[in-house]
């Protein structure tokens, strides 16, 4: 390989400055992914299933719904616990990057979008909803400048306080 530089190199060249595509320290990031957490939350009215990682700056947690028998669940609800999260995450210093909610049982659905905890959620579908045993359910928050520990226990004590006033 011929490297052209301000000066002449010979074949016993020690100067290192054409070395320096075989030689890249790694003292920056390349959108290196953290180790998942997973956990399982069971509750009065469902199983949900947490799964949470980092991206860069960023912090994910996905829930699953498992809805239990002869439970119901307003879709209403899972709104209120989106509103609850993103207020859980401002308070703690991080940014509300995207919490969605999605739920689907048979032709009937309902989505909902929050941005930030003083911004309405955006919504479609049917509100009414009820989530159903066997009903499909899920959400994700994305929030950024907070761990995904920390964004998973504020998931996790937003979903302990959404089963205890129910």
């Amino acid at each position: 390989m011929e490297t052209t530089t301000e000066h002449d190199h010979g074949p016993d060249c020690t100067c290192g400055c054409h070395d320096h595509e075989h030689e890249h320290p790694h003292e920056h990031e390349h959108g290196h992914h953290h180790h998942s957490h997973e956990e399982t939350l069971k509750l009065a009215f469902a199983t949900v299933n947490l799964e949470a990682h980092e991206h860069e700056q960023s912090s994910t947690v996905s829930m699953t719904f498992d809805v239990n028998a002869g439970s119901t669940l307003p879709f209403q609800s899972v709104i209120s616990l989106m509103q609850d999260i993103a207020e859980q995450v401002e308070q703690a210093g991080g940014i509300v990057g995207h919490i969605k909610a999605y739920a689907k049982d048979g032709d009937a659905f309902a989505r909902a979008s929050v941005t930030a905890a003083n911004l309405d959620p955006t919504y479609e579908g049917d509100l009414d909803m009820q989530l159903a045993p066997g009903t499909e359910a899920q959400a994700v928050a994305i929030a950024l400048l907070i761990d995904q520990h920390a964004l998973l226990d504020i998931c996790k004590a937003a979903l302990e306080r959404f089963h205890t006033c129910k």
